[in-house]
């Protein structure tokens, strides 16, 4: 037989053998999804401007694995809201970028990214002494469409009942695991709606007026109280210090937990929402900052 008849017979028996090849399917006990985590953003562009941001080539790339429009934009043309997949859950998108939560750090290795299609906009938030402007001086802040929240809610429903190891505490804002540069989804968006739709974390109201009392007789230091933010997960140093750093990350849980009032100033309101959510969702650290946990 010639040579080459034979290396020809050779790699159709080859094709053959592999397609042929059988894998049987038994699922291991000791896995777990590579997404725990759910961050939430907005784009501050019209619709067009941030398809094209998280789906084109560019100098910076972006992506997030939904995009969800605002009924009301001009440049979105139809009359009901459409979710846009752009990134399959599986894969990793780049909308995160230098992030911390809890534990984690880059959570694009770890995470679905919602961006919702919203023009609220900031401008540089410090002054030359250190200390921040106020956020009403610097942004704009736009409200976000019930339309558009309702289909952000069902959507998440989908991805949580895939991802069951997305906690309560890991639905979280771009604020929340980089507050030294991002503000989105700002103190507009409907943190207790979602909570009370299922998704994501809010505090007791009789945790809260416990704490209340507690911080009353007895104040926590400003290093025991960025102690409390830390183990909720929001990436603080435990400086003693309320400088910008500290302002900002307190401003991010301000905005979500407290939005009528984000200075940033770690008041004792403030204080007392980050241990009421501390003694329902990590009662175990609680002890950890000397703080008694509190139980009906």
């Amino acid at each position: 037989m010639p040579i080459r008849s034979a290396a020809l017979i050779f790699s159709t028996l080859s094709l053959l053998a592999c397609e042929s090849l059988r894998v049987i399917d038994i699922p291991s006990n000791n896995q777990n999804s590579r997404v725990n985590h759910l961050v939430i953003h907005f784009t501050s562009e019209d619709f067009t401007t941030s398809l094209e941001a998280l789906t084109k080539p560019s100098s910076r790339p972006v992506s997030a694995h939904y995009l969800i429009p605002h009924t009301l934009d001009p440049t979105y043309s139809h009359a009901s809201v459409r979710v846009y997949r752009l990134v399959e859950e599986h894969n990793r998108a780049w909308h995160a970028g230098k992030s911390q939560w809890f534990r984690e750090q880059s959570l694009n290795d770890r995470s679905i990214g919602i961006e919702l299609v919203n023009r609220s906009s900031c401008g540089p938030d410090q002054t030359e002494s250190g200390q921040l402007y106020p956020l009403a001086e610097v942004c704009q802040f736009k409200p976000y469409p019930e339309a558009q929240i309702q289909a952000l809610i069902k959507l998440m429903s989908g991805i949580v009942s895939r991802h069951p190891e997305i906690t309560p505490l890991n639905i979280v804002g771009h604020a929340d695991i980089a507050p030294d540069r991002k503000v989105d989804p700002g103190p507009l968006f409907p943190w207790q709606r979602l909570y009370e739709a299922g998704f994501g974390a809010w505090y007791l109201e009789h945790d809260l007026q416990f704490y209340r009392d507690l911080v009353e007789r007895k104040p926590l230091s400003i290093a025991a109280a960025q102690a409390a933010l830390l183990r909720i997960g929001y990436p603080i140093e435990l400086s003693g210090v309320e400088d910008a750093t500290s302002q900002r990350v307190v401003r991010a849980f301000q905005m979500r937990y407290r939005p009528k009032a984000y200075s940033g100033i770690l008041d004792s309101e403030t204080i007392a929402i980050a241990l009421a959510l501390l003694n329902r969702y990590r009662p175990m650290l609680l002890s950890e900052i000397a703080v008694p946990t509190h139980t009906n």
